[in-house]
């Protein structure tokens, strides 16, 4: 329907391109097919001792026999273009079979007989004459020519239709995949408001009016980067690295002198780098949940970025506690960010959390992709 539509759709000077165009492919194919059939009947003639008829007179006299073919061709060819769904299912390709080989019968009779009528008899006499000389030998013959023509065009019909199956069945991956990504981040955006907000109400019972106005101030900034990159598909791994400071920034305002963070990235372009929006935060803000809160006193939170032969590599460190604790929540994070990276790399990129001993190891490693490409 779609191929129909959009040819339907094309001007009309278009369309008589579109049609003259596919008149010269089915010619050059029935050309073809006339040169192999003249050179065959040349090399029999030959090889049974008779060599009074050369390639050019067989193709002079094998000539007219070929009009009906291409024309043939060409409007089941016309046919199939403008009216896919017409071939859609086998009983309606066998309707079209039935129609098709009966007007080519038809025209086929009519064709020959307007020869034998251009040759110089009269009308009834060029009927007659044309009975006589009993061409309904090769009637049967260019039937099987023509049905060929037929089957030819319904196989291409089949692939263009598998073809179209295909894309079809890409875009609705393809969709569902985007859809997907936006329902994660989706999730995302209120799950770090959340949490975010959960710092500010923490200073505001404490009593601490100045912390908790530049909290909410360091909110706005984290909520107007937020509401940027979720229009977005790539920001740089500059501004997620911002963003990462700011969070951490806000996490300080809360834990004070209690929270320690420490930074190692390696010098690069990182401004010219692609990454998912929202990909490093979720990681820090489990490496806090899970490593400071967990744990008694003092935390921390080590970060390294840098590059290497899989691409970019982020590792994140943190303390954990000495008894496992719950402490709630739904595990959104880690498991978003798996999610994500399964629908946009594949098995490219890799997210790998590992307990060492009193600390507990985070790894994002993704492949390296510049942001303009």
């Amino acid at each position: 329907m779609r191929q129909a539509r959009s040819a339907l759709a094309l001007p009309r000077w278009q369309l008589l391109g579109k049609a003259l165009q596919r008149l010269l492919v089915c010619a050059a194919v029935w050309m073809v097919m006339w040169l192999l059939m003249a050179l065959a009947q040349v090399t029999d003639a030959s090889n049974a001792g008779r060599n009074s008829f050369g390639l050019v007179q067989v193709l002079r006299s094998s000539w007219s026999a070929f009009p009906p073919f291409i024309l043939l061709s060409w409007f089941l060819s016309l046919h199939a273009w403008q009216r896919p769904q017409a071939w859609s299912s086998p009983e309606k390709q066998l309707r079209i079979f039935v129609l098709s080989m009966t007007g080519f019968a038809f025209a086929w009779l009519g064709y020959f007989w307007l020869l034998e009528l251009l040759r110089g008899g009269k009308l009834p006499d060029a009927w007659w004459a044309f009975v006589l000389r009993n061409r309904w030998y090769s009637f049967f013959y260019d039937l099987v020519l023509a049905s060929g023509a037929f089957f030819a065009q319904a196989f291409i019909v089949a692939k263009l239709n598998a073809r179209e199956r295909e894309k079809a069945w890409q875009r609705e991956q393809t969709d569902k995949l985007r859809l997907r990504l936006l329902l994660l981040q989706g999730q995302l955006e209120p799950h770090f408001l959340f949490n975010a907000l959960n710092s500010v109400s923490a200073l505001v019972r404490g009593d601490d009016r100045s912390l908790a106005l530049s909290a909410l101030a360091r909110i706005s900034e984290l909520l107007r980067y937020a509401l940027r990159a979720s229009k977005t598909e790539w920001v740089s791994v500059q501004d997620e690295l911002s963003f990462m400071r700011d969070y951490l920034e806000l996490q300080r305002l809360r834990y004070g002198e209690s929270l320690s963070v420490r930074w190692d990235v390696s010098e690069a372009a990182w401004e010219d780098v692609a990454c998912p929006p929202l990909m490093f935060q979720p990681l820090v803000e489990n490496a806090i949940r899970h490593g400071l809160e967990a744990c008694d006193g003092e935390g921390y939170v080590e970060l390294n970025l840098a590059r290497d032969d899989a691409g970019m590599r982020l590792t994140l460190r943190n303390p954990v506690a000495a008894v496992p604790q719950d402490r709630g929540g739904h595990g959104l994070g880690l498991a978003a960010t798996r999610e994500r990276l399964q629908i946009l790399y594949g098995d490219a990129a890799r997210l790998i959390t590992t307990p060492q001993g009193a600390s507990y190891k985070t790894e994002l490693i993704l492949p390296w992709r510049e942001l303009h490409e």
